[in-house]
């Protein structure tokens, strides 16, 4: 198949090497606004059979696949690195899937376009962040049950803390091990196996927090503690008033005097406060599931950028955008690609979009509430990644925060003000990622 399209063209993609340089810079600057903020192929080549005479077709079908895919990475850039500098969290996943059926729908209509799959990915959209949301909420109602309203809160971390080490690690471990990589023989493991590995390595976890780290915890904490309230001290010596929050659609929550001798029920609405001693017990929780979530966020969103790369560089390559890609040595060197670009992008501008989920959003992001969120997220996105359905780790942040401020407090504990600002960009996400898409490949149309 492969060589009846060498033999009547060989040297075809000599022409196409501008495409390709142009796909990695656009490339670059999705994987910059994905680090910043925060796959999928339009329509597949049909055969060329034996005797087959199409030659022509096969030949401007690659060169519109290379085109659509560069298309939809500009339009996935320009919306990405435009919402990070207004602070506004949208999706690598959502821009780029807009962009990828735009583009194809503009080339070649409506063949090859799988639209059950995109109303699946979708409904995806709209479930996830409910999904990250329970999980979240239901994880602080836990802690809060368990540790905020008892009378010393800070032995009640402390004795908690290693159980919830333990189930933090299990549910990462097992989403990563289970059909892991390839590359480190995962693949070859059981759901059984995997899960006995997850469960030994957790165990471990709860083990090394509850003996030979037993002291070590509380003596972090209250080290911690201390060097907080030093700095704190020092601010109010110079005359520094702690800063306000910026959010003018809510309120701080109510405190009650007997806010621990309420009855059971009225927990799920009142606020308790965070004892600050208690948030730096957390803290140490908090670096473990904020890695986790790092991890998901790079399994997730790189393939958002090197999906569509790769498949323009087989196509180069080869004449096909498809193959066994996981076997090539260049797959490896496009992941290291996007992953530096996503640094790059979240030093540069990531400071942005986290100021507004850590403080516009809600109006007290602690270590309590940020271990929650991340739980929450890490958990969905990682389950999803498992099932092949490319959802968004922003929509499920964002949900995650939503919930876990409502489940401090009711509607004191979340800015539906600015929600509803973040809402209204996820609606203008897809459209204008498949306007720019179309608008580059009528230009790149142009130069072929």
């Amino acid at each position: 198949m492969l060589d009846i399209l060498i033999q009547y063209a060989p040297n075809w993609t000599e022409h196409t090497t501008w495409l390709v340089i142009v796909a990695f810079i656009f490339a670059f600057l999705v994987s910059y606004g994905m680090g910043a903020n925060d796959s999928f192929g339009g329509w597949k080549a049909p055969d060329i059979l034996p005797g087959a005479t199409p030659l022509e077709c096969a030949k401007y079908t690659s060169i519109d696949f290379m085109l659509t895919q560069t298309a939809s990475l500009a339009g996935c850039a320009a919306f990405m690195i435009l919402s990070s500098c207004y602070k506004i969290p949208v999706s690598a996943t959502h821009a780029i899937v807009g962009a990828s059926v735009a583009t194809s729908f503009y080339i070649r209509g409506n063949v090859g376009i799988k639209w059950g799959e995109i109303m699946s990915i979708v409904i995806s959209w709209f479930i996830s962040p409910i999904i990250a949301g329970v999980i979240a909420g239901g994880l602080y109602y836990i802690v809060k049950f368990s540790v905020l309203i008892r009378q010393d809160t800070f032995k009640w971390a402390l004795r908690l803390c290693p159980i919830f080490m333990c189930f933090t690690l299990v549910v990462n471990l097992y989403a990563c091990i289970f059909d892991g990589s390839k590359y480190l023989g995962l693949d070859k493991l059981s759901a059984f196996q995997a899960l006995l590995v997850s469960v030994a390595i957790g165990v471990a976890g709860w083990a090394i927090l509850t003996f030979p780290l037993k002291n070590w915890l509380p003596n972090r904490a209250k080290r911690l503690f201390d060097k907080e309230t030093i700095k704190m001290q020092k601010r109010l010596e110079a005359g520094k008033a702690p800063k306000g929050h910026k959010i003018t659609d809510m309120r701080e929550p109510d405190v009650a005097d007997n806010i621990k001798e309420l009855p059971w029920y009225k927990y799920f609405w009142a606020y308790v406060p965070e004892d600050r001693l208690t948030k730096k017990v957390f803290n140490t929780l908090q670096i473990v599931s904020s890695s986790m979530l790092s991890f998901t966020h790079g399994a997730n969103d790189t393939g958002n950028t090197i999906s569509p790369l790769l498949a323009i560089w087989l196509c180069y390559e080869s004449g096909y955008a498809f193959g066994n890609a996981e076997t090539r040595d260049d797959t490896q060197l496009l992941l290291g690609y996007g992953s530096l670009a996503m640094i790059v992008g979240f030093v540069t501008l990531g400071h942005r979009t986290i100021k507004l989920l850590a403080h516009e959003m809600t109006i007290d992001m602690s270590p309590i509430s940020g271990f929650c969120i991340e739980v929450g997220t890490a958990f969905t996105v990682l389950i999803c990644v498992k099932m092949g359905i490319p959802i968004s780790s922003t929509h499920c942040t964002v949900g995650a925060v939503v919930f876990v401020g409502m489940a401090k407090s009711t509607s004191e504990g979340v800015s539906f003000g600015t929600f509803r600002k973040i809402c209204f960009f996820w609606l203008l996400c897809f459209p204008m990622a498949a306007f720019i898409g179309v608008g580059t490949t009528i230009i790149l149309q142009q130069f072929l």
